[in-house]
Parts: C-alpha cells; structure tokens; sequence
C-alpha cells in the first residue's frame, strides 16, 4: 500500500512538472497595455503630432503603438472623456478642433479655480508639500535644458496640481487637471507662441516664493499673472478660428 502510495505521488509530481513546463512555454496572454496608449495618445495629441481634425482609425493606431484594438477601443474612450477626441458614428474618431474662443474659457476657468484656492492652499501646506514644489520646479529646469517639452508639461502639470491639492478640494483636481492640459495643447498649437523652455520653468519660481512664504494674497497675485501672461500670449487677434 505504501509503495502504491509513492508511486502515485511520483505520477502526480511529474504531471505538475510537465503542466509548468507547458506553462512556461505558452505564450501569455497579457492585458491590453491602455494605460501606455492612452499616455501615448495623449501626449501626441497635446504636442500636436495628431493635428486637430485628424482622423484615427482603431487598425492604424494599434498597429503603430503594437498593441490590440480594444487597447485603442479603451483609450479612445477614455481621451473623448478628456475632451481630446470626438467620436460618432458616422464620422469615426477624430482629434477635436481648437479654437480662440474654447481656449480663453478654459483658461477664465483654470483662473478661478487656482485663485480662488490661494488661501485655503496656505492654510493646508505643510513641509512635504514645498519640498515636493522644489522637486518638480528643478524638474522642469532639468526638463528644459534637456530639450524634452512633453517631459516639462508633465512637470508643469502636476506643480500646479502639487500646489492645489493642500486645498483640500479634491473633488476640483480633475477639473484643473484637464484645464492645465488643454491649454498646454492650446498654446503649443498656436501659431504665435514660442517661449523658450527654461523661461516656461522659470516663471513657476514667484509661485513657489509665495507658497513658501505662506502668503495668501501673494499667492494668489501670482498665479494670477502666471495665467494671465498665458492669456495675454494666446488671445492674439490673429487666431486660427
């Protein structure tokens, strides 16, 4: 009975070592990588290499960034939800328009929504909050000497959102987050615009100064030319309508 017994572990054992090996050798079967085509996706359509208008096809993209369809289907749904593309049925899937008009109520709302934050933002920083402000603002310095625009966007962004979030108006993050974005794209779209990188970084630093002086009214003053200077650089008459 007991070698009947070892005999039949020693059966079990080598049917387990040959189901890993089969395992092992299988190709996987991996999670359509979204969250990378979404990104990518992203960050083509704000620098403008998917130009406004442009139509997507679901083949194309998945084909050109090597991953399925229902990756593409996914991140397609996700970018309409942020306002980058448009999707209906009988035109398919096209990067949206810009214009002077959509911009300048985005950024009227960008406006609101950083000033209005300024004192309840002193109120809520803490040490681990300017330090964190330190880090993107040299970030962005390192971004821009590198030449890298995207990467500064990204560093841009998540300074003003660094900045917010001590608010304590979590529920408002998304919003600001999607104002920031569309007016990068904006600016980097319009015709007239060419500001050097390092002054991009540069003119965070009042921001910083005031935050760190704990200064609500100085905050708040500096944000507001912050984005006021974006507005006075993209309200040009000449616009592309």
């Amino acid at each position: 009975g007991a070698l009947r017994g070892i005999g039949a572990a020693v059966i079990i054992d080598n049917i387990s070592r040959k189901r890993r090996r089969q395992m092992a050798t299988k190709p996987s079967h991996r999670p359509p990588r979204t969250g990378g085509a979404v990104r990518e996706l992203r960050r083509r359509i704000v620098m403008n290499e998917l130009a406004p208008g442009a139509v997507l096809t679901e083949l194309a993209l998945a084909e050109q960034l090597g991953v399925g369809q229902g990756a593409i289907r996914e991140a397609l749904l996700r970018l309409e939800g942020e306002g980058l593309v448009s999707r209906s049925g009988r035109q398919g899937t096209m990067v949206t328009n810009l214009d002077r008009a959509t911009a300048e109520e985005i950024l009227a709302l960008r406006r609101r929504i950083e000033m209005r934050a300024a004192g309840r933002v002193v109120r809520g920083l803490g040490a681990s909050d300017i330090a964190a402000l330190h880090t993107l603002m040299a970030a962005m310095h390192d971004h821009a000497v590198a030449g890298d625009g995207w990467a500064m966007i990204e560093s841009d962004t998540e300074f003003h959102l660094a900045l917010f979030r001590p608010s304590g108006l979590a529920a408002m993050e998304a919003i600001l987050a999607r104002c920031i974005m569309h007016t990068h794209r904006f600016r980097l779209w319009a015709p007239w615009h060419n500001r050097p990188l390092a002054r991009t970084a540069g003119r965070h630093a009042p921001i910083l100064a005031a935050a760190e002086a704990r200064d609500a009214a100085a905050l708040e003053a500096a944000i507001g030319e912050h984005l006021d200077t974006i507005v006075e650089t993209t309200a040009n008459p000449e616009a592309r309508q």
